[in-house]
């Protein structure tokens, strides 16, 4: 199983684009047996894995910071940035949060779970990395029922005044 030789977003920066597909079946695999067992977070996560694993593979995680909106769709992100036990070992299923959690992994910004905040939040982050004289990405993950809440709209807003790469 690809899903194996994952421990950190580098590793699957050598595989191919069949290695990947596979690697995003394996995902999905693991996370219906996990959450058909345990509970969790189904949709949000069964969606986000393909685009999950391509921003890993295109940016450098925990360098580029990826805010996840919903981070209760992050499993799929637990999983390529070293936890994956908690997602393939029932004994250890309880080892991480529902949600992104900075104490579980360095590829964690925020704990937060609910919707409307990404944006916001990857400004703030955008915003200090600018101060400091950084060049990494920010990465703002947000979809269509997140940008139903008025923090999305005035975090967009500020967003395009900021004119920075975000």
């Amino acid at each position: 199983m690809y899903i194996e030789q994952v421990n950190s977003p580098q590793d699957i920066k050598q595989f191919s684009a069949e290695q990947l597909r596979q690697l995003a079946g394996e995902v999905r695999n693991v996370l219906l047996t996990k959450l058909s067992a345990h509970g969790g977070h189904v949709g949000p996560n069964l969606g986000m894995v393909e685009v999950t694993i391509a921003l890993h593979y295109v940016f450098n995680s925990p360098t580029d910071k990826m805010v996840y909106d919903v981070s209760h769709q992050s499993y799929t992100h637990k999983m390529l940035t070293g936890r994956k036990g908690a997602f393939l070992n029932p004994e250890d299923y309880d080892v991480v949060s529902g949600y992104t959690n900075p104490r579980e992994s360095g590829h964690d910004f925020f704990t937060i779970g609910h919707t409307s905040t990404s944006v916001s939040l990857a400004c703030g982050l955008s915003k200090a990395r600018d101060l400091k004289g950084g060049h990494e990405n920010i990465i703002a993950v947000i979809g269509d029922g997140s940008l139903s809440g008025g923090e999305a709209y005035e975090g967009l807003s500020n967003a395009g005044e900021m004119g920075t790469n975000l």
